[in-house]
């Protein structure tokens, strides 16, 4: 049985998606051409009631298929180059899942967070 997640987790994987790419909702809404208010009571009121093509445009803007709505966590982007090593894929997946641990990290490894 699949388990489905409330408006409130869905509203978190938007707001998660915003603040990975470094932006404010106001900034969000103005990049994808969405009045910030209503990107706003989106998030406040919950997925479940917004139009379609409302959610279209947010996942668009975030790079994720509307069936991200439906998981708790947001997909993670494939990654070009080299492919990862079993440990390397756990590492990245510990990092994105961390977001608060993400600057103690990237100071201990002395890289910039992007």
């Amino acid at each position: 049985m699949r388990e489905t997640i409330d408006n409130q987790d869905r509203s978190a994987v938007i707001r998660e998606g915003i603040a990975q790419r470094g932006m404010t909702v106001k900034s969000f809404a103005a990049q994808i051409g969405m009045p910030y208010s209503t990107l706003l009571s989106i998030l406040k009121s919950g997925v479940g009631g917004a139009a379609l093509d409302n959610l279209q445009k947010i996942c668009a803007g975030l790079q994720l298929p509307l069936a991200a709505l439906q998981s708790p966590t947001l997909p993670q982007p494939p990654i070009s180059g080299p492919a990862l090593t079993a440990a390397e894929q756990r590492l990245l997946k510990q990092y994105r899942a961390l977001p608060k641990m993400q600057p103690a990290v990237c100071k201990l490894l002395d890289i910039e967070k992007p």
